[in-house]
């Protein structure tokens, strides 16, 4: 059966290379190791097209991010409209758009930042009839997807294993204090198989607290896990402290960057092992490193050693 084509929102970006090379110059000196590398740089950024699934709380500001670091082609994909609970942390929330569609939020105010980025709104989403369509041309993949959608997020990866052009796909999430990043390379673990989980699994209150132990595997030390999720079972949601997201758009901007100028290893910085590793930072304890996804919590003492809990 054929599917049905995906739904596109175009924002044309106008480009002048005079404005360009003046609102991205406060870069360009950290872009390489001369001032050739440094231009060259500047220009694979100018070329790169980025897909970010996923415009909520790391979403929305990364691809305002992207643009700023010179990102002049940008895809945004989101079936949410905005609610009065994402004004905490998400980029372009507000009481004016509160009941819109966030990608398209995101890509208007993208596009009025920056004319000469280009933005493909997806406003239905990563769908299995939109993924493909969506990673077609890009060089990098952000997956930001809500981490229960897990079909979408299955056909987003396909697509992304499947594209010849696009380099790596990254994905953050946050938890209390603190932010972590991973990534997907093609010759890796993939999601599906990391998971473990049918396509069209129904959500039970079994299964969202292994998802979450298996994308946010670092304990808060506070509150006790048991009362984080009493409070997700009382309210429906999942808790997100304000400033938590603001750690990822640093993370997952910082590592798009130098994947796209190709600076990701030595000699120039330190690669970011593919999954089931991740890199962890905790802006409360300063704790940070690298860990491994292995369905366990990785600090499981944290709380306990901490309050004097038997």
């Amino acid at each position: 059966m054929m599917l049905k084509k995906a739904r596109i929102v175009k924002f044309p970006g106008v480009f002048d290379e005079r404005v360009y090379n003046e609102r991205v110059s406060r870069s360009g000196c950290f872009l390489g190791n001369s001032k050739l590398e440094q231009m060259a740089n500047q220009g694979k950024l100018s070329n790169a097209v980025v897909g970010v699934a996923g415009a909520g709380g790391i979403g929305g500001a990364v691809a305002l991010g992207l643009a700023r670091l010179g990102v002049r082609h940008i895809k945004i994909a989101d079936p949410d409209s905005f609610e009065i609970s994402n004004i905490n942390r998400q980029f372009g929330a507000s009481v004016e758009t509160v009941g819109r569609n966030k990608a398209l939020v995101v890509a208007e105010l993208v596009h009025r930042l920056a004319g000469d980025v280009s933005v493909d709104v997806f406003p239905e989403g990563i769908q299995k009839h939109t993924a493909e369509a969506f990673v077609e041309d890009c060089d990098l993949v952000l997956d930001q997807m809500d981490f229960y959608s897990i079909g979408e997020r299955y056909a987003l990866h396909r697509a992304y294993r499947n594209s010849a052009r696009c380099k790596g796909l990254l994905a953050s999430s946050v938890v209390g204090w603190g932010a972590n990043i991973y990534k997907f390379d093609k010759a890796g673990l993939t999601l599906e198989d990391f998971y473990d989980i049918p396509e069209e699994a129904q959500m039970t209150p079994e299964l969202v607290e292994r998802l979450v132990m298996l994308q946010a595997s670092y304990q808060p030390r506070f509150p006790s896990i048991p009362d984080i999720f009493s409070w997700m079972k009382d309210t429906g949601n999942v808790p997100i402290l304000s400033v938590a997201p603001t750690a990822s758009h640093y993370l997952i901007l910082c590592r798009s960057a130098l994947m796209l100028c190709d600076l990701e290893g030595a000699p120039y910085s330190t690669e970011l092992p593919p999954m089931p590793k991740f890199y962890w930072f905790d802006g409360s304890t300063f704790d940070n490193g690298i860990y491994e996804f292995d369905g366990t919590w990785a600090n499981p003492e944290e709380h306990r050693k901490h309050f004097n809990v038997n």
